[in-house]
């Protein structure tokens, strides 16, 4: 049993390189992007189908948290942080200039971007595919926590702070702490319900709240 053990958690650990390969592709993506804006459209489809292709080759799409099971849970847990995190978001980040342009149809437009590609091309790699592999190498609470210090590194490749589309201030002591309390939020309710909705559904109400208070937006109107 011993040796059966030991040699998991060898395998588990030698997974660590291909896990450090598959984020620095996932970063280096993102950087590019910035320079290359044509790129992020691989971005984006780098973050969804890399882990649904590797969970289709292995057959392992339980440990991605593409489960039924429990799914009513998963959604709650989902709404509840979800919820929470938009009101802390509004604390925090709400801005004192007016909302922006065409605020109405910027919403509207938010609720199936953040639903459909924005949470899932972060959540199916990082708290899907990444986490527990990072977990069952380093332990669970160290695999979380690793998991949302890489997610956060991440938001610095590119830097989104100042762009058109997005003023929240990252950059900034607050904004660093705020983005490493979200990891570490999504990351537990993925743990709590193994299911990948919890986290899908809590990003996606979360980015939804940064237009409502309009740090961040869509279309981009010009008089």
């Amino acid at each position: 049993m011993d040796a059966e053990a030991n040699r998991r958690t060898a395998t588990d650990r030698r997974g660590l390189g291909g896990s450090a390969a598959a984020y620095i592709a996932f970063c280096g993506l993102g950087l590019l992007s910035r320079f290359v804006p044509a790129v992020f459209l691989l971005f984006v489809a780098y973050g969804i189908a890399f882990p649904l292709v590797w969970a289709g080759i292995t057959g392992r799409w339980g440990a991605i948290g593409f489960s039924g099971r429990a799914l009513g849970r998963a959604l709650l847990w989902g709404v509840i942080a979800g919820v929470a995190w938009g009101v802390y978001t509004t604390v925090v980040f709400r801005a004192d200039e007016s909302l922006p342009s065409l605020w109405s149809l910027q919403v509207a437009l938010a609720a199936p971007v953040w639903l459909a590609i924005m949470s899932p091309f972060q959540e199916f790699f990082f708290r899907g595919w990444l986490q527990p592999r990072l977990q069952a190498a380093l332990g669970r609470p160290v695999g979380l926590v690793v998991t949302s210090l890489a997610f956060t590194l991440w938001h610095f490749f590119p830097q989104f702070e100042g762009t058109l589309t997005a003023t929240l201030p990252l950059s900034s002591p607050i904004g660093v702490v705020s983005v490493v309390l979200l990891g570490l939020l999504l990351g537990y309710i993925h743990q709590r319900t193994e299911n990948i909705v919890a986290p899908w559904v809590a990003h996606a109400i979360g980015g939804l709240a940064l237009v409502l208070i309009g740090r961040m937006t869509f279309i981009q109107y010009v008089p």
